[in-house]
């Protein structure tokens, strides 16, 4: 499945894209995630805690920053299981300067396979959206957070 979207984002470009491309800092804003363990400058692993129709289910993920563009482009990339099911996850993300925010517009491959495909597959499309959604505002606030400091 691909799913591409835009969106405005109240943090600097250069701050919103050192957040995205620092694995501990970007652990920090992904939703729902754990037991984060930081390998290098480019990988680390998490575990996702996603909720489905039978409940919470624990997917063990390994992410990479696979390309980045200071300032303006990163590219993660994240593979995981959980059981019989496997996610693999390739997100690219270009930033803009637009003022004092950052015009970001994002394009994302994810395939799924076992029983989690099943039961997310009608809306796996808007619940990939919301999460990028919220990973770059949850990218902002460490920004924010990161300059108050």
């Amino acid at each position: 499945m691909i799913v591409s979207g835009q969106m405005t984002v109240a943090s600097p470009r250069e701050e919103l894209w050192a957040v995205l491309s620092d694995p501990g800092r970007l652990a920090q804003a992904l939703p729902g995630v754990g037991d984060v363990s930081v390998q290098d400058e480019r990988h680390f692993s998490a575990v996702a805690h996603p909720f489905t129709a039978l409940g919470e289910t624990r997917v063990a993920l390994d992410f990479e920053i696979v390309e980045a563009r200071p300032g303006e482009f990163v590219r993660i990339a994240a593979c995981g299981r959980s059981g019989e099911n496997l996610l693999q996850l390739s997100i690219a993300l270009e930033l803009a300067s637009a003022g004092e925010e950052t015009q970001a517009s994002w394009r994302a491959e994810l395939l799924l396979r076992g029983v989690l495909a099943s039961l997310l597959q009608r809306g796996l499309g808007e619940l990939l959206r919301e999460q990028v959604e919220s990973v770059l505002c949850a990218g902002a606030r460490i920004s924010e957070s990161d300059r108050g400091s």
